[in-house]
């Protein structure tokens, strides 16, 4: 029996949980394209040696807090929240938040003295703990109800995410009153091992780095789940895959709790001189994007309706691999010629191209494409357009994608051959998402029902 708690978003087409995803969109999208006067894969964000710009980490923080709080609200509508309920209630309007005081936060937050808009983002970042531990609470409680292993993934994703959360509230509260109070901060860090500083900088990496493979988990379970199917209709190849990439998420998860609040970090492995890799890169390279992709070409291969919009998530996926992983591990492996940040190496530009193509590209750009494929097939945008941004989307994340391989691999140059093609690349893209966009707006709205239309396989997917 269909009940009112298993309805989509996409048949309440102008309910306030829609106006809210469009305007998200709407939103992000703006505060994408004035990335381009912030820091884009056209201009060097970092130097050789690795320094950070401060006014471009916050800039980017409204973001990454809106992209999650989308997915959050996505996720409880396909996890079957009551539309009516306090936790959905909750991520709804928390979303809203963090949403808008982060973007415009991050336009305004320039220095850590800039007080008005740093304490924009800091109410952000309380809306997002919220959001994640609405998410937390609904996703665990579904899971522990219907013990399907999607929902266990996508429940320890979100805890994940709250994890990183709050070790980026303890980072950033240093970085703005420093070891005060001391007895607490300075004692903490005497007891682990560490000065204040070096923990500081452990919580940092920890919590970046855990937060944007917590929303790559996440968005592995989504895109699975948002398709209902049942346990028994999946493959071994997509369950294999489930399992895992749960696995690796909850041991990222313990690798960078206990490297954020311990003097113990991951240790590199098959070093030869400064060659080797980094073994918290290996725990979240194979354990979660490699077990993302197993999971999303078993999810292809499956008898489902939407086949584009499958293939078109593991493509994003692999994009996403191939310049994470596959190219990360071949850089650490031939750390001699990239020079680790020393400026006079052999290949130190390609390096510094890397770091920021790798963040900049992978870590944004396609987990947010995938994010609107996936919130247009939930509100409905009709088929014919929903193909047309697709191919804008994704075809212009492929022709992305070969720029950033021309960056790394051949010309370096900022404004060289590379940039030609990401160009045309990032256009595309802009295309795609400005036809979702439409496709969302111009939607007819659905004559009167009497009954609504829900989904009832939420209760039973895997």
């Amino acid at each position: 029996m269909e009940t009112e708690s298993s309805r989509s978003v996409r048949d309440v087409l102008w309910s306030p949980e829609k106006r809210v995803v469009t305007g998200m969109l709407v939103w992000l999208g703006l505060l994408a394209l004035a990335s381009a006067f912030v820091a884009t894969p056209f201009r060097n964000e970092t130097s050789s040696s690795g320094s950070i710009i401060y006014a471009h980490v916050m800039y980017f923080h409204g973001l990454l807090i809106g992209l999650v709080g989308l997915l959050s609200l996505i996720s409880m509508d396909i996890f079957g929240n009551d539309h009516r309920g306090t936790l959905y209630q909750l991520v709804l309007w928390g979303t809203l938040g963090a949403t808008v005081l982060s973007g415009v936060g991050g336009i305004l937050n320039h220095m850590v003295s800039d007080v008005v808009p740093l304490w924009m983002q800091i109410l952000s970042f309380f809306c997002l703990d919220e959001i994640l531990i609405s998410l937390s609470i609904s996703l665990f409680a579904r899971a522990s109800k219907t013990r399907t292993t999607v929902t266990w993934l996508a429940a320890f994703s979100a805890f994940s995410m709250l994890f990183a959360a709050i070790m980026g509230h303890i980072a950033g509260w240093m970085l703005e009153f420093g070891d005060w109070p001391k007895a607490i901060v300075d004692g903490y860090a005497k007891l682990a091992g560490l000065t204040w500083q070096e923990w500081m900088a452990n919580l940092i990496t920890s919590h970046s780095h855990e937060m944007v493979v917590g929303v790559l988990a996440f968005l592995v379970a989504l895109t699975v789940a948002s398709f209902g199917v049942q346990r028994d209709t999946l493959s071994r190849w997509t369950r294999f895959g489930l399992w895992w990439t749960t696995v690796g998420i909850i041991a990222t998860t313990f690798v960078y709790v206990v490297a954020g609040f311990s003097v113990a970090q991951p240790p590199t492995l098959f070093a030869h001189g400064v060659n080797g890799l980094a073994g918290d890169d290996l725990v979240t390279g194979v354990g979660v994007m490699f077990g993302g992709l197993i999971t999303l070409v078993g999810l292809a291969q499956e008898r489902l309706p939407e086949r584009v919009l499958r293939w078109s998530a593991v493509a994003v996926n692999a994009f996403l691999f191939v310049t994470v992983v596959v190219t990360g591990y071949y850089i650490e492996f031939h750390e001699t010629a990239y020079g680790m940040g020393n400026p006079h190496a052999r290949l130190a530009a390609n390096d510094a191209v890397f770091t920021w193509w790798h963040q900049d590209f992978a870590f944004f750009l396609l987990p947010a494409i995938l994010g609107v494929l996936l919130a247009i097939y939930r509100l409905q945008v009709p088929q014919r357009t929903r193909q047309l941004a697709t191919a804008g989307l994704v075809g212009g994340a492929f022709v992305a994608f070969l720029a950033g391989m021309d960056y790394i691999f051949g010309d370096p140059a900022i404004h060289g051959s590379a940039f030609v093609i990401a160009s045309i690349g990032i256009f595309l893209v802009v295309v795609g998402l400005a036809t979702a966009i439409m496709g969302l707006v111009v939607t007819p709205r659905p004559a009167l029902q009497t009954k609504t239309s829900g989904v009832v396989h939420h209760q039973s997917t895997s």
